[in-house]
């Protein structure tokens, strides 16, 4: 009988992930901004809203964000059975997460819940967030509580969820903040609330602003660096610090802005885009002058003239590439 030898890896398994990332990849690309992410590196939110590709997700990464929604599930349903706490997870005519935006919708987020009746404010509405941590940043979380004292927990331990509680306290008009931490499962949990600071929230807010209205200017790197640890393990570095020019599509066109409610406009064509029309783009497609690195020296109706580093570049759209 010939024995069968296989790879470390159970092909089974890998057969499983292979599903799982296929499924990830086919579905459709968030078209707004997120309120979670609007923290993270200025660059890295003006790259994410215009549509430029990034490294898909491997099986192990989605498995831990499946992970966190499963864990903020429990977590949910625990806390419900706490008499006099009222949670409220979904918007009450819907039945959707509740969700907030602003600029005709190019910037949104999405709350896991709000809460009336914790033991600590129990006559104040907090918003309420469930963060589902690996063990490492579980105990960092609260030796950094320890230190700090709770109100301050947050902005010392995670800035992207300390400016992501900022702004859904600022939309939803609440004063506090209550974040519940848990590892996987739910197997331990720890919390700290959070104070509404209106400084901050109109920060990040003007900063959205500017990567929705302003599309023109390219915001500043987190670093210079692209050994500096976020830009190393960052999707789009090859783009930011490498000079990669993206695939061509309706969001990082010259001719593309943000229009009202929700919508893609094409100036050049004078119309609206579907989510599928802009990932496929048009033969008409001249890249906005932050996605080429050189400097322009003319403008024209179907081309644009760069100086670069390795000499002259004139881009004259899809068709010519």
């Amino acid at each position: 009988m010939v024995k069968l030898i296989f790879d470390d890896e159970d092909p089974t398994l890998q057969l499983a992930d292979a599903v799982l990332e296929k499924r990830e990849a086919e579905k459709p690309k968030r078209s707004y901004l997120g309120i979670s992410g609007i923290g993270d590196c200025n660059r890295k939110s003006y790259y994410r809203f215009h549509g430029i590709e990034s490294t898909p997700f491997k099986a192990k990464t989605l498995k831990n964000f499946r992970d966190g929604f499963n864990t903020e599930d429990l977590v949910i349903a625990d806390l419900r059975t706490v008499k006099g706490l009222t949670v409220v997870d979904r918007e009450p005519d819907s039945g959707k997460q509740i969700e907030v935006s602003d600029f005709d919708g190019h910037f949104q987020g999405h709350l896991d819940f709000e809460v009336l009746g914790i033991k600590q404010a129990p006559k104040t509405w907090h918003v309420g967030e469930v963060k589902c941590s690996a063990e490492k940043k579980f105990n960092e979380f609260k030796k950094i509580k320890d230190k700090f004292g709770e109100k301050q927990t947050l902005f010392n331990w995670n800035l992207t969820y300390f400016v992501q509680a900022q702004l859904y306290m600022h939309y939803r008009k609440r004063k506090r903040h209550w974040m519940v931490v848990a590892s996987a499962g739910g197997r331990d949990w720890t919390s700290c609330r959070t104070d509404y600071d209106a400084e901050q929230a109109k920060y990040y807010i003007d900063r959205a602003r500017r990567i929705i209205e302003q599309p023109e200017i390219l915001p500043d790197r987190i670093s210079e660096s692209s050994d500096f640890w976020l830009c190393r393990f960052c999707e789009f570095s090859e783009v930011c610090h490498d000079g990669k020019r993206p695939v061509r599509h309706c969001r990082t066109c010259i001719w593309g802005e943000a229009g009202e409610n929700k919508t893609w406009k094409c100036r050049k064509h004078e119309t609206v885009r579907s989510i599928k029309e802009q990932a496929e783009g048009c033969e008409d497609q001249l890249y906005r002058p932050t996605f080429v690195a050189g400097t322009v020296n003319d403008i024209g109706n179907d081309y644009i003239a760069y100086e670069t580093l390795n000499g002259h570049y004139t881009d004259k759209g899809a068709s010519h590439d």
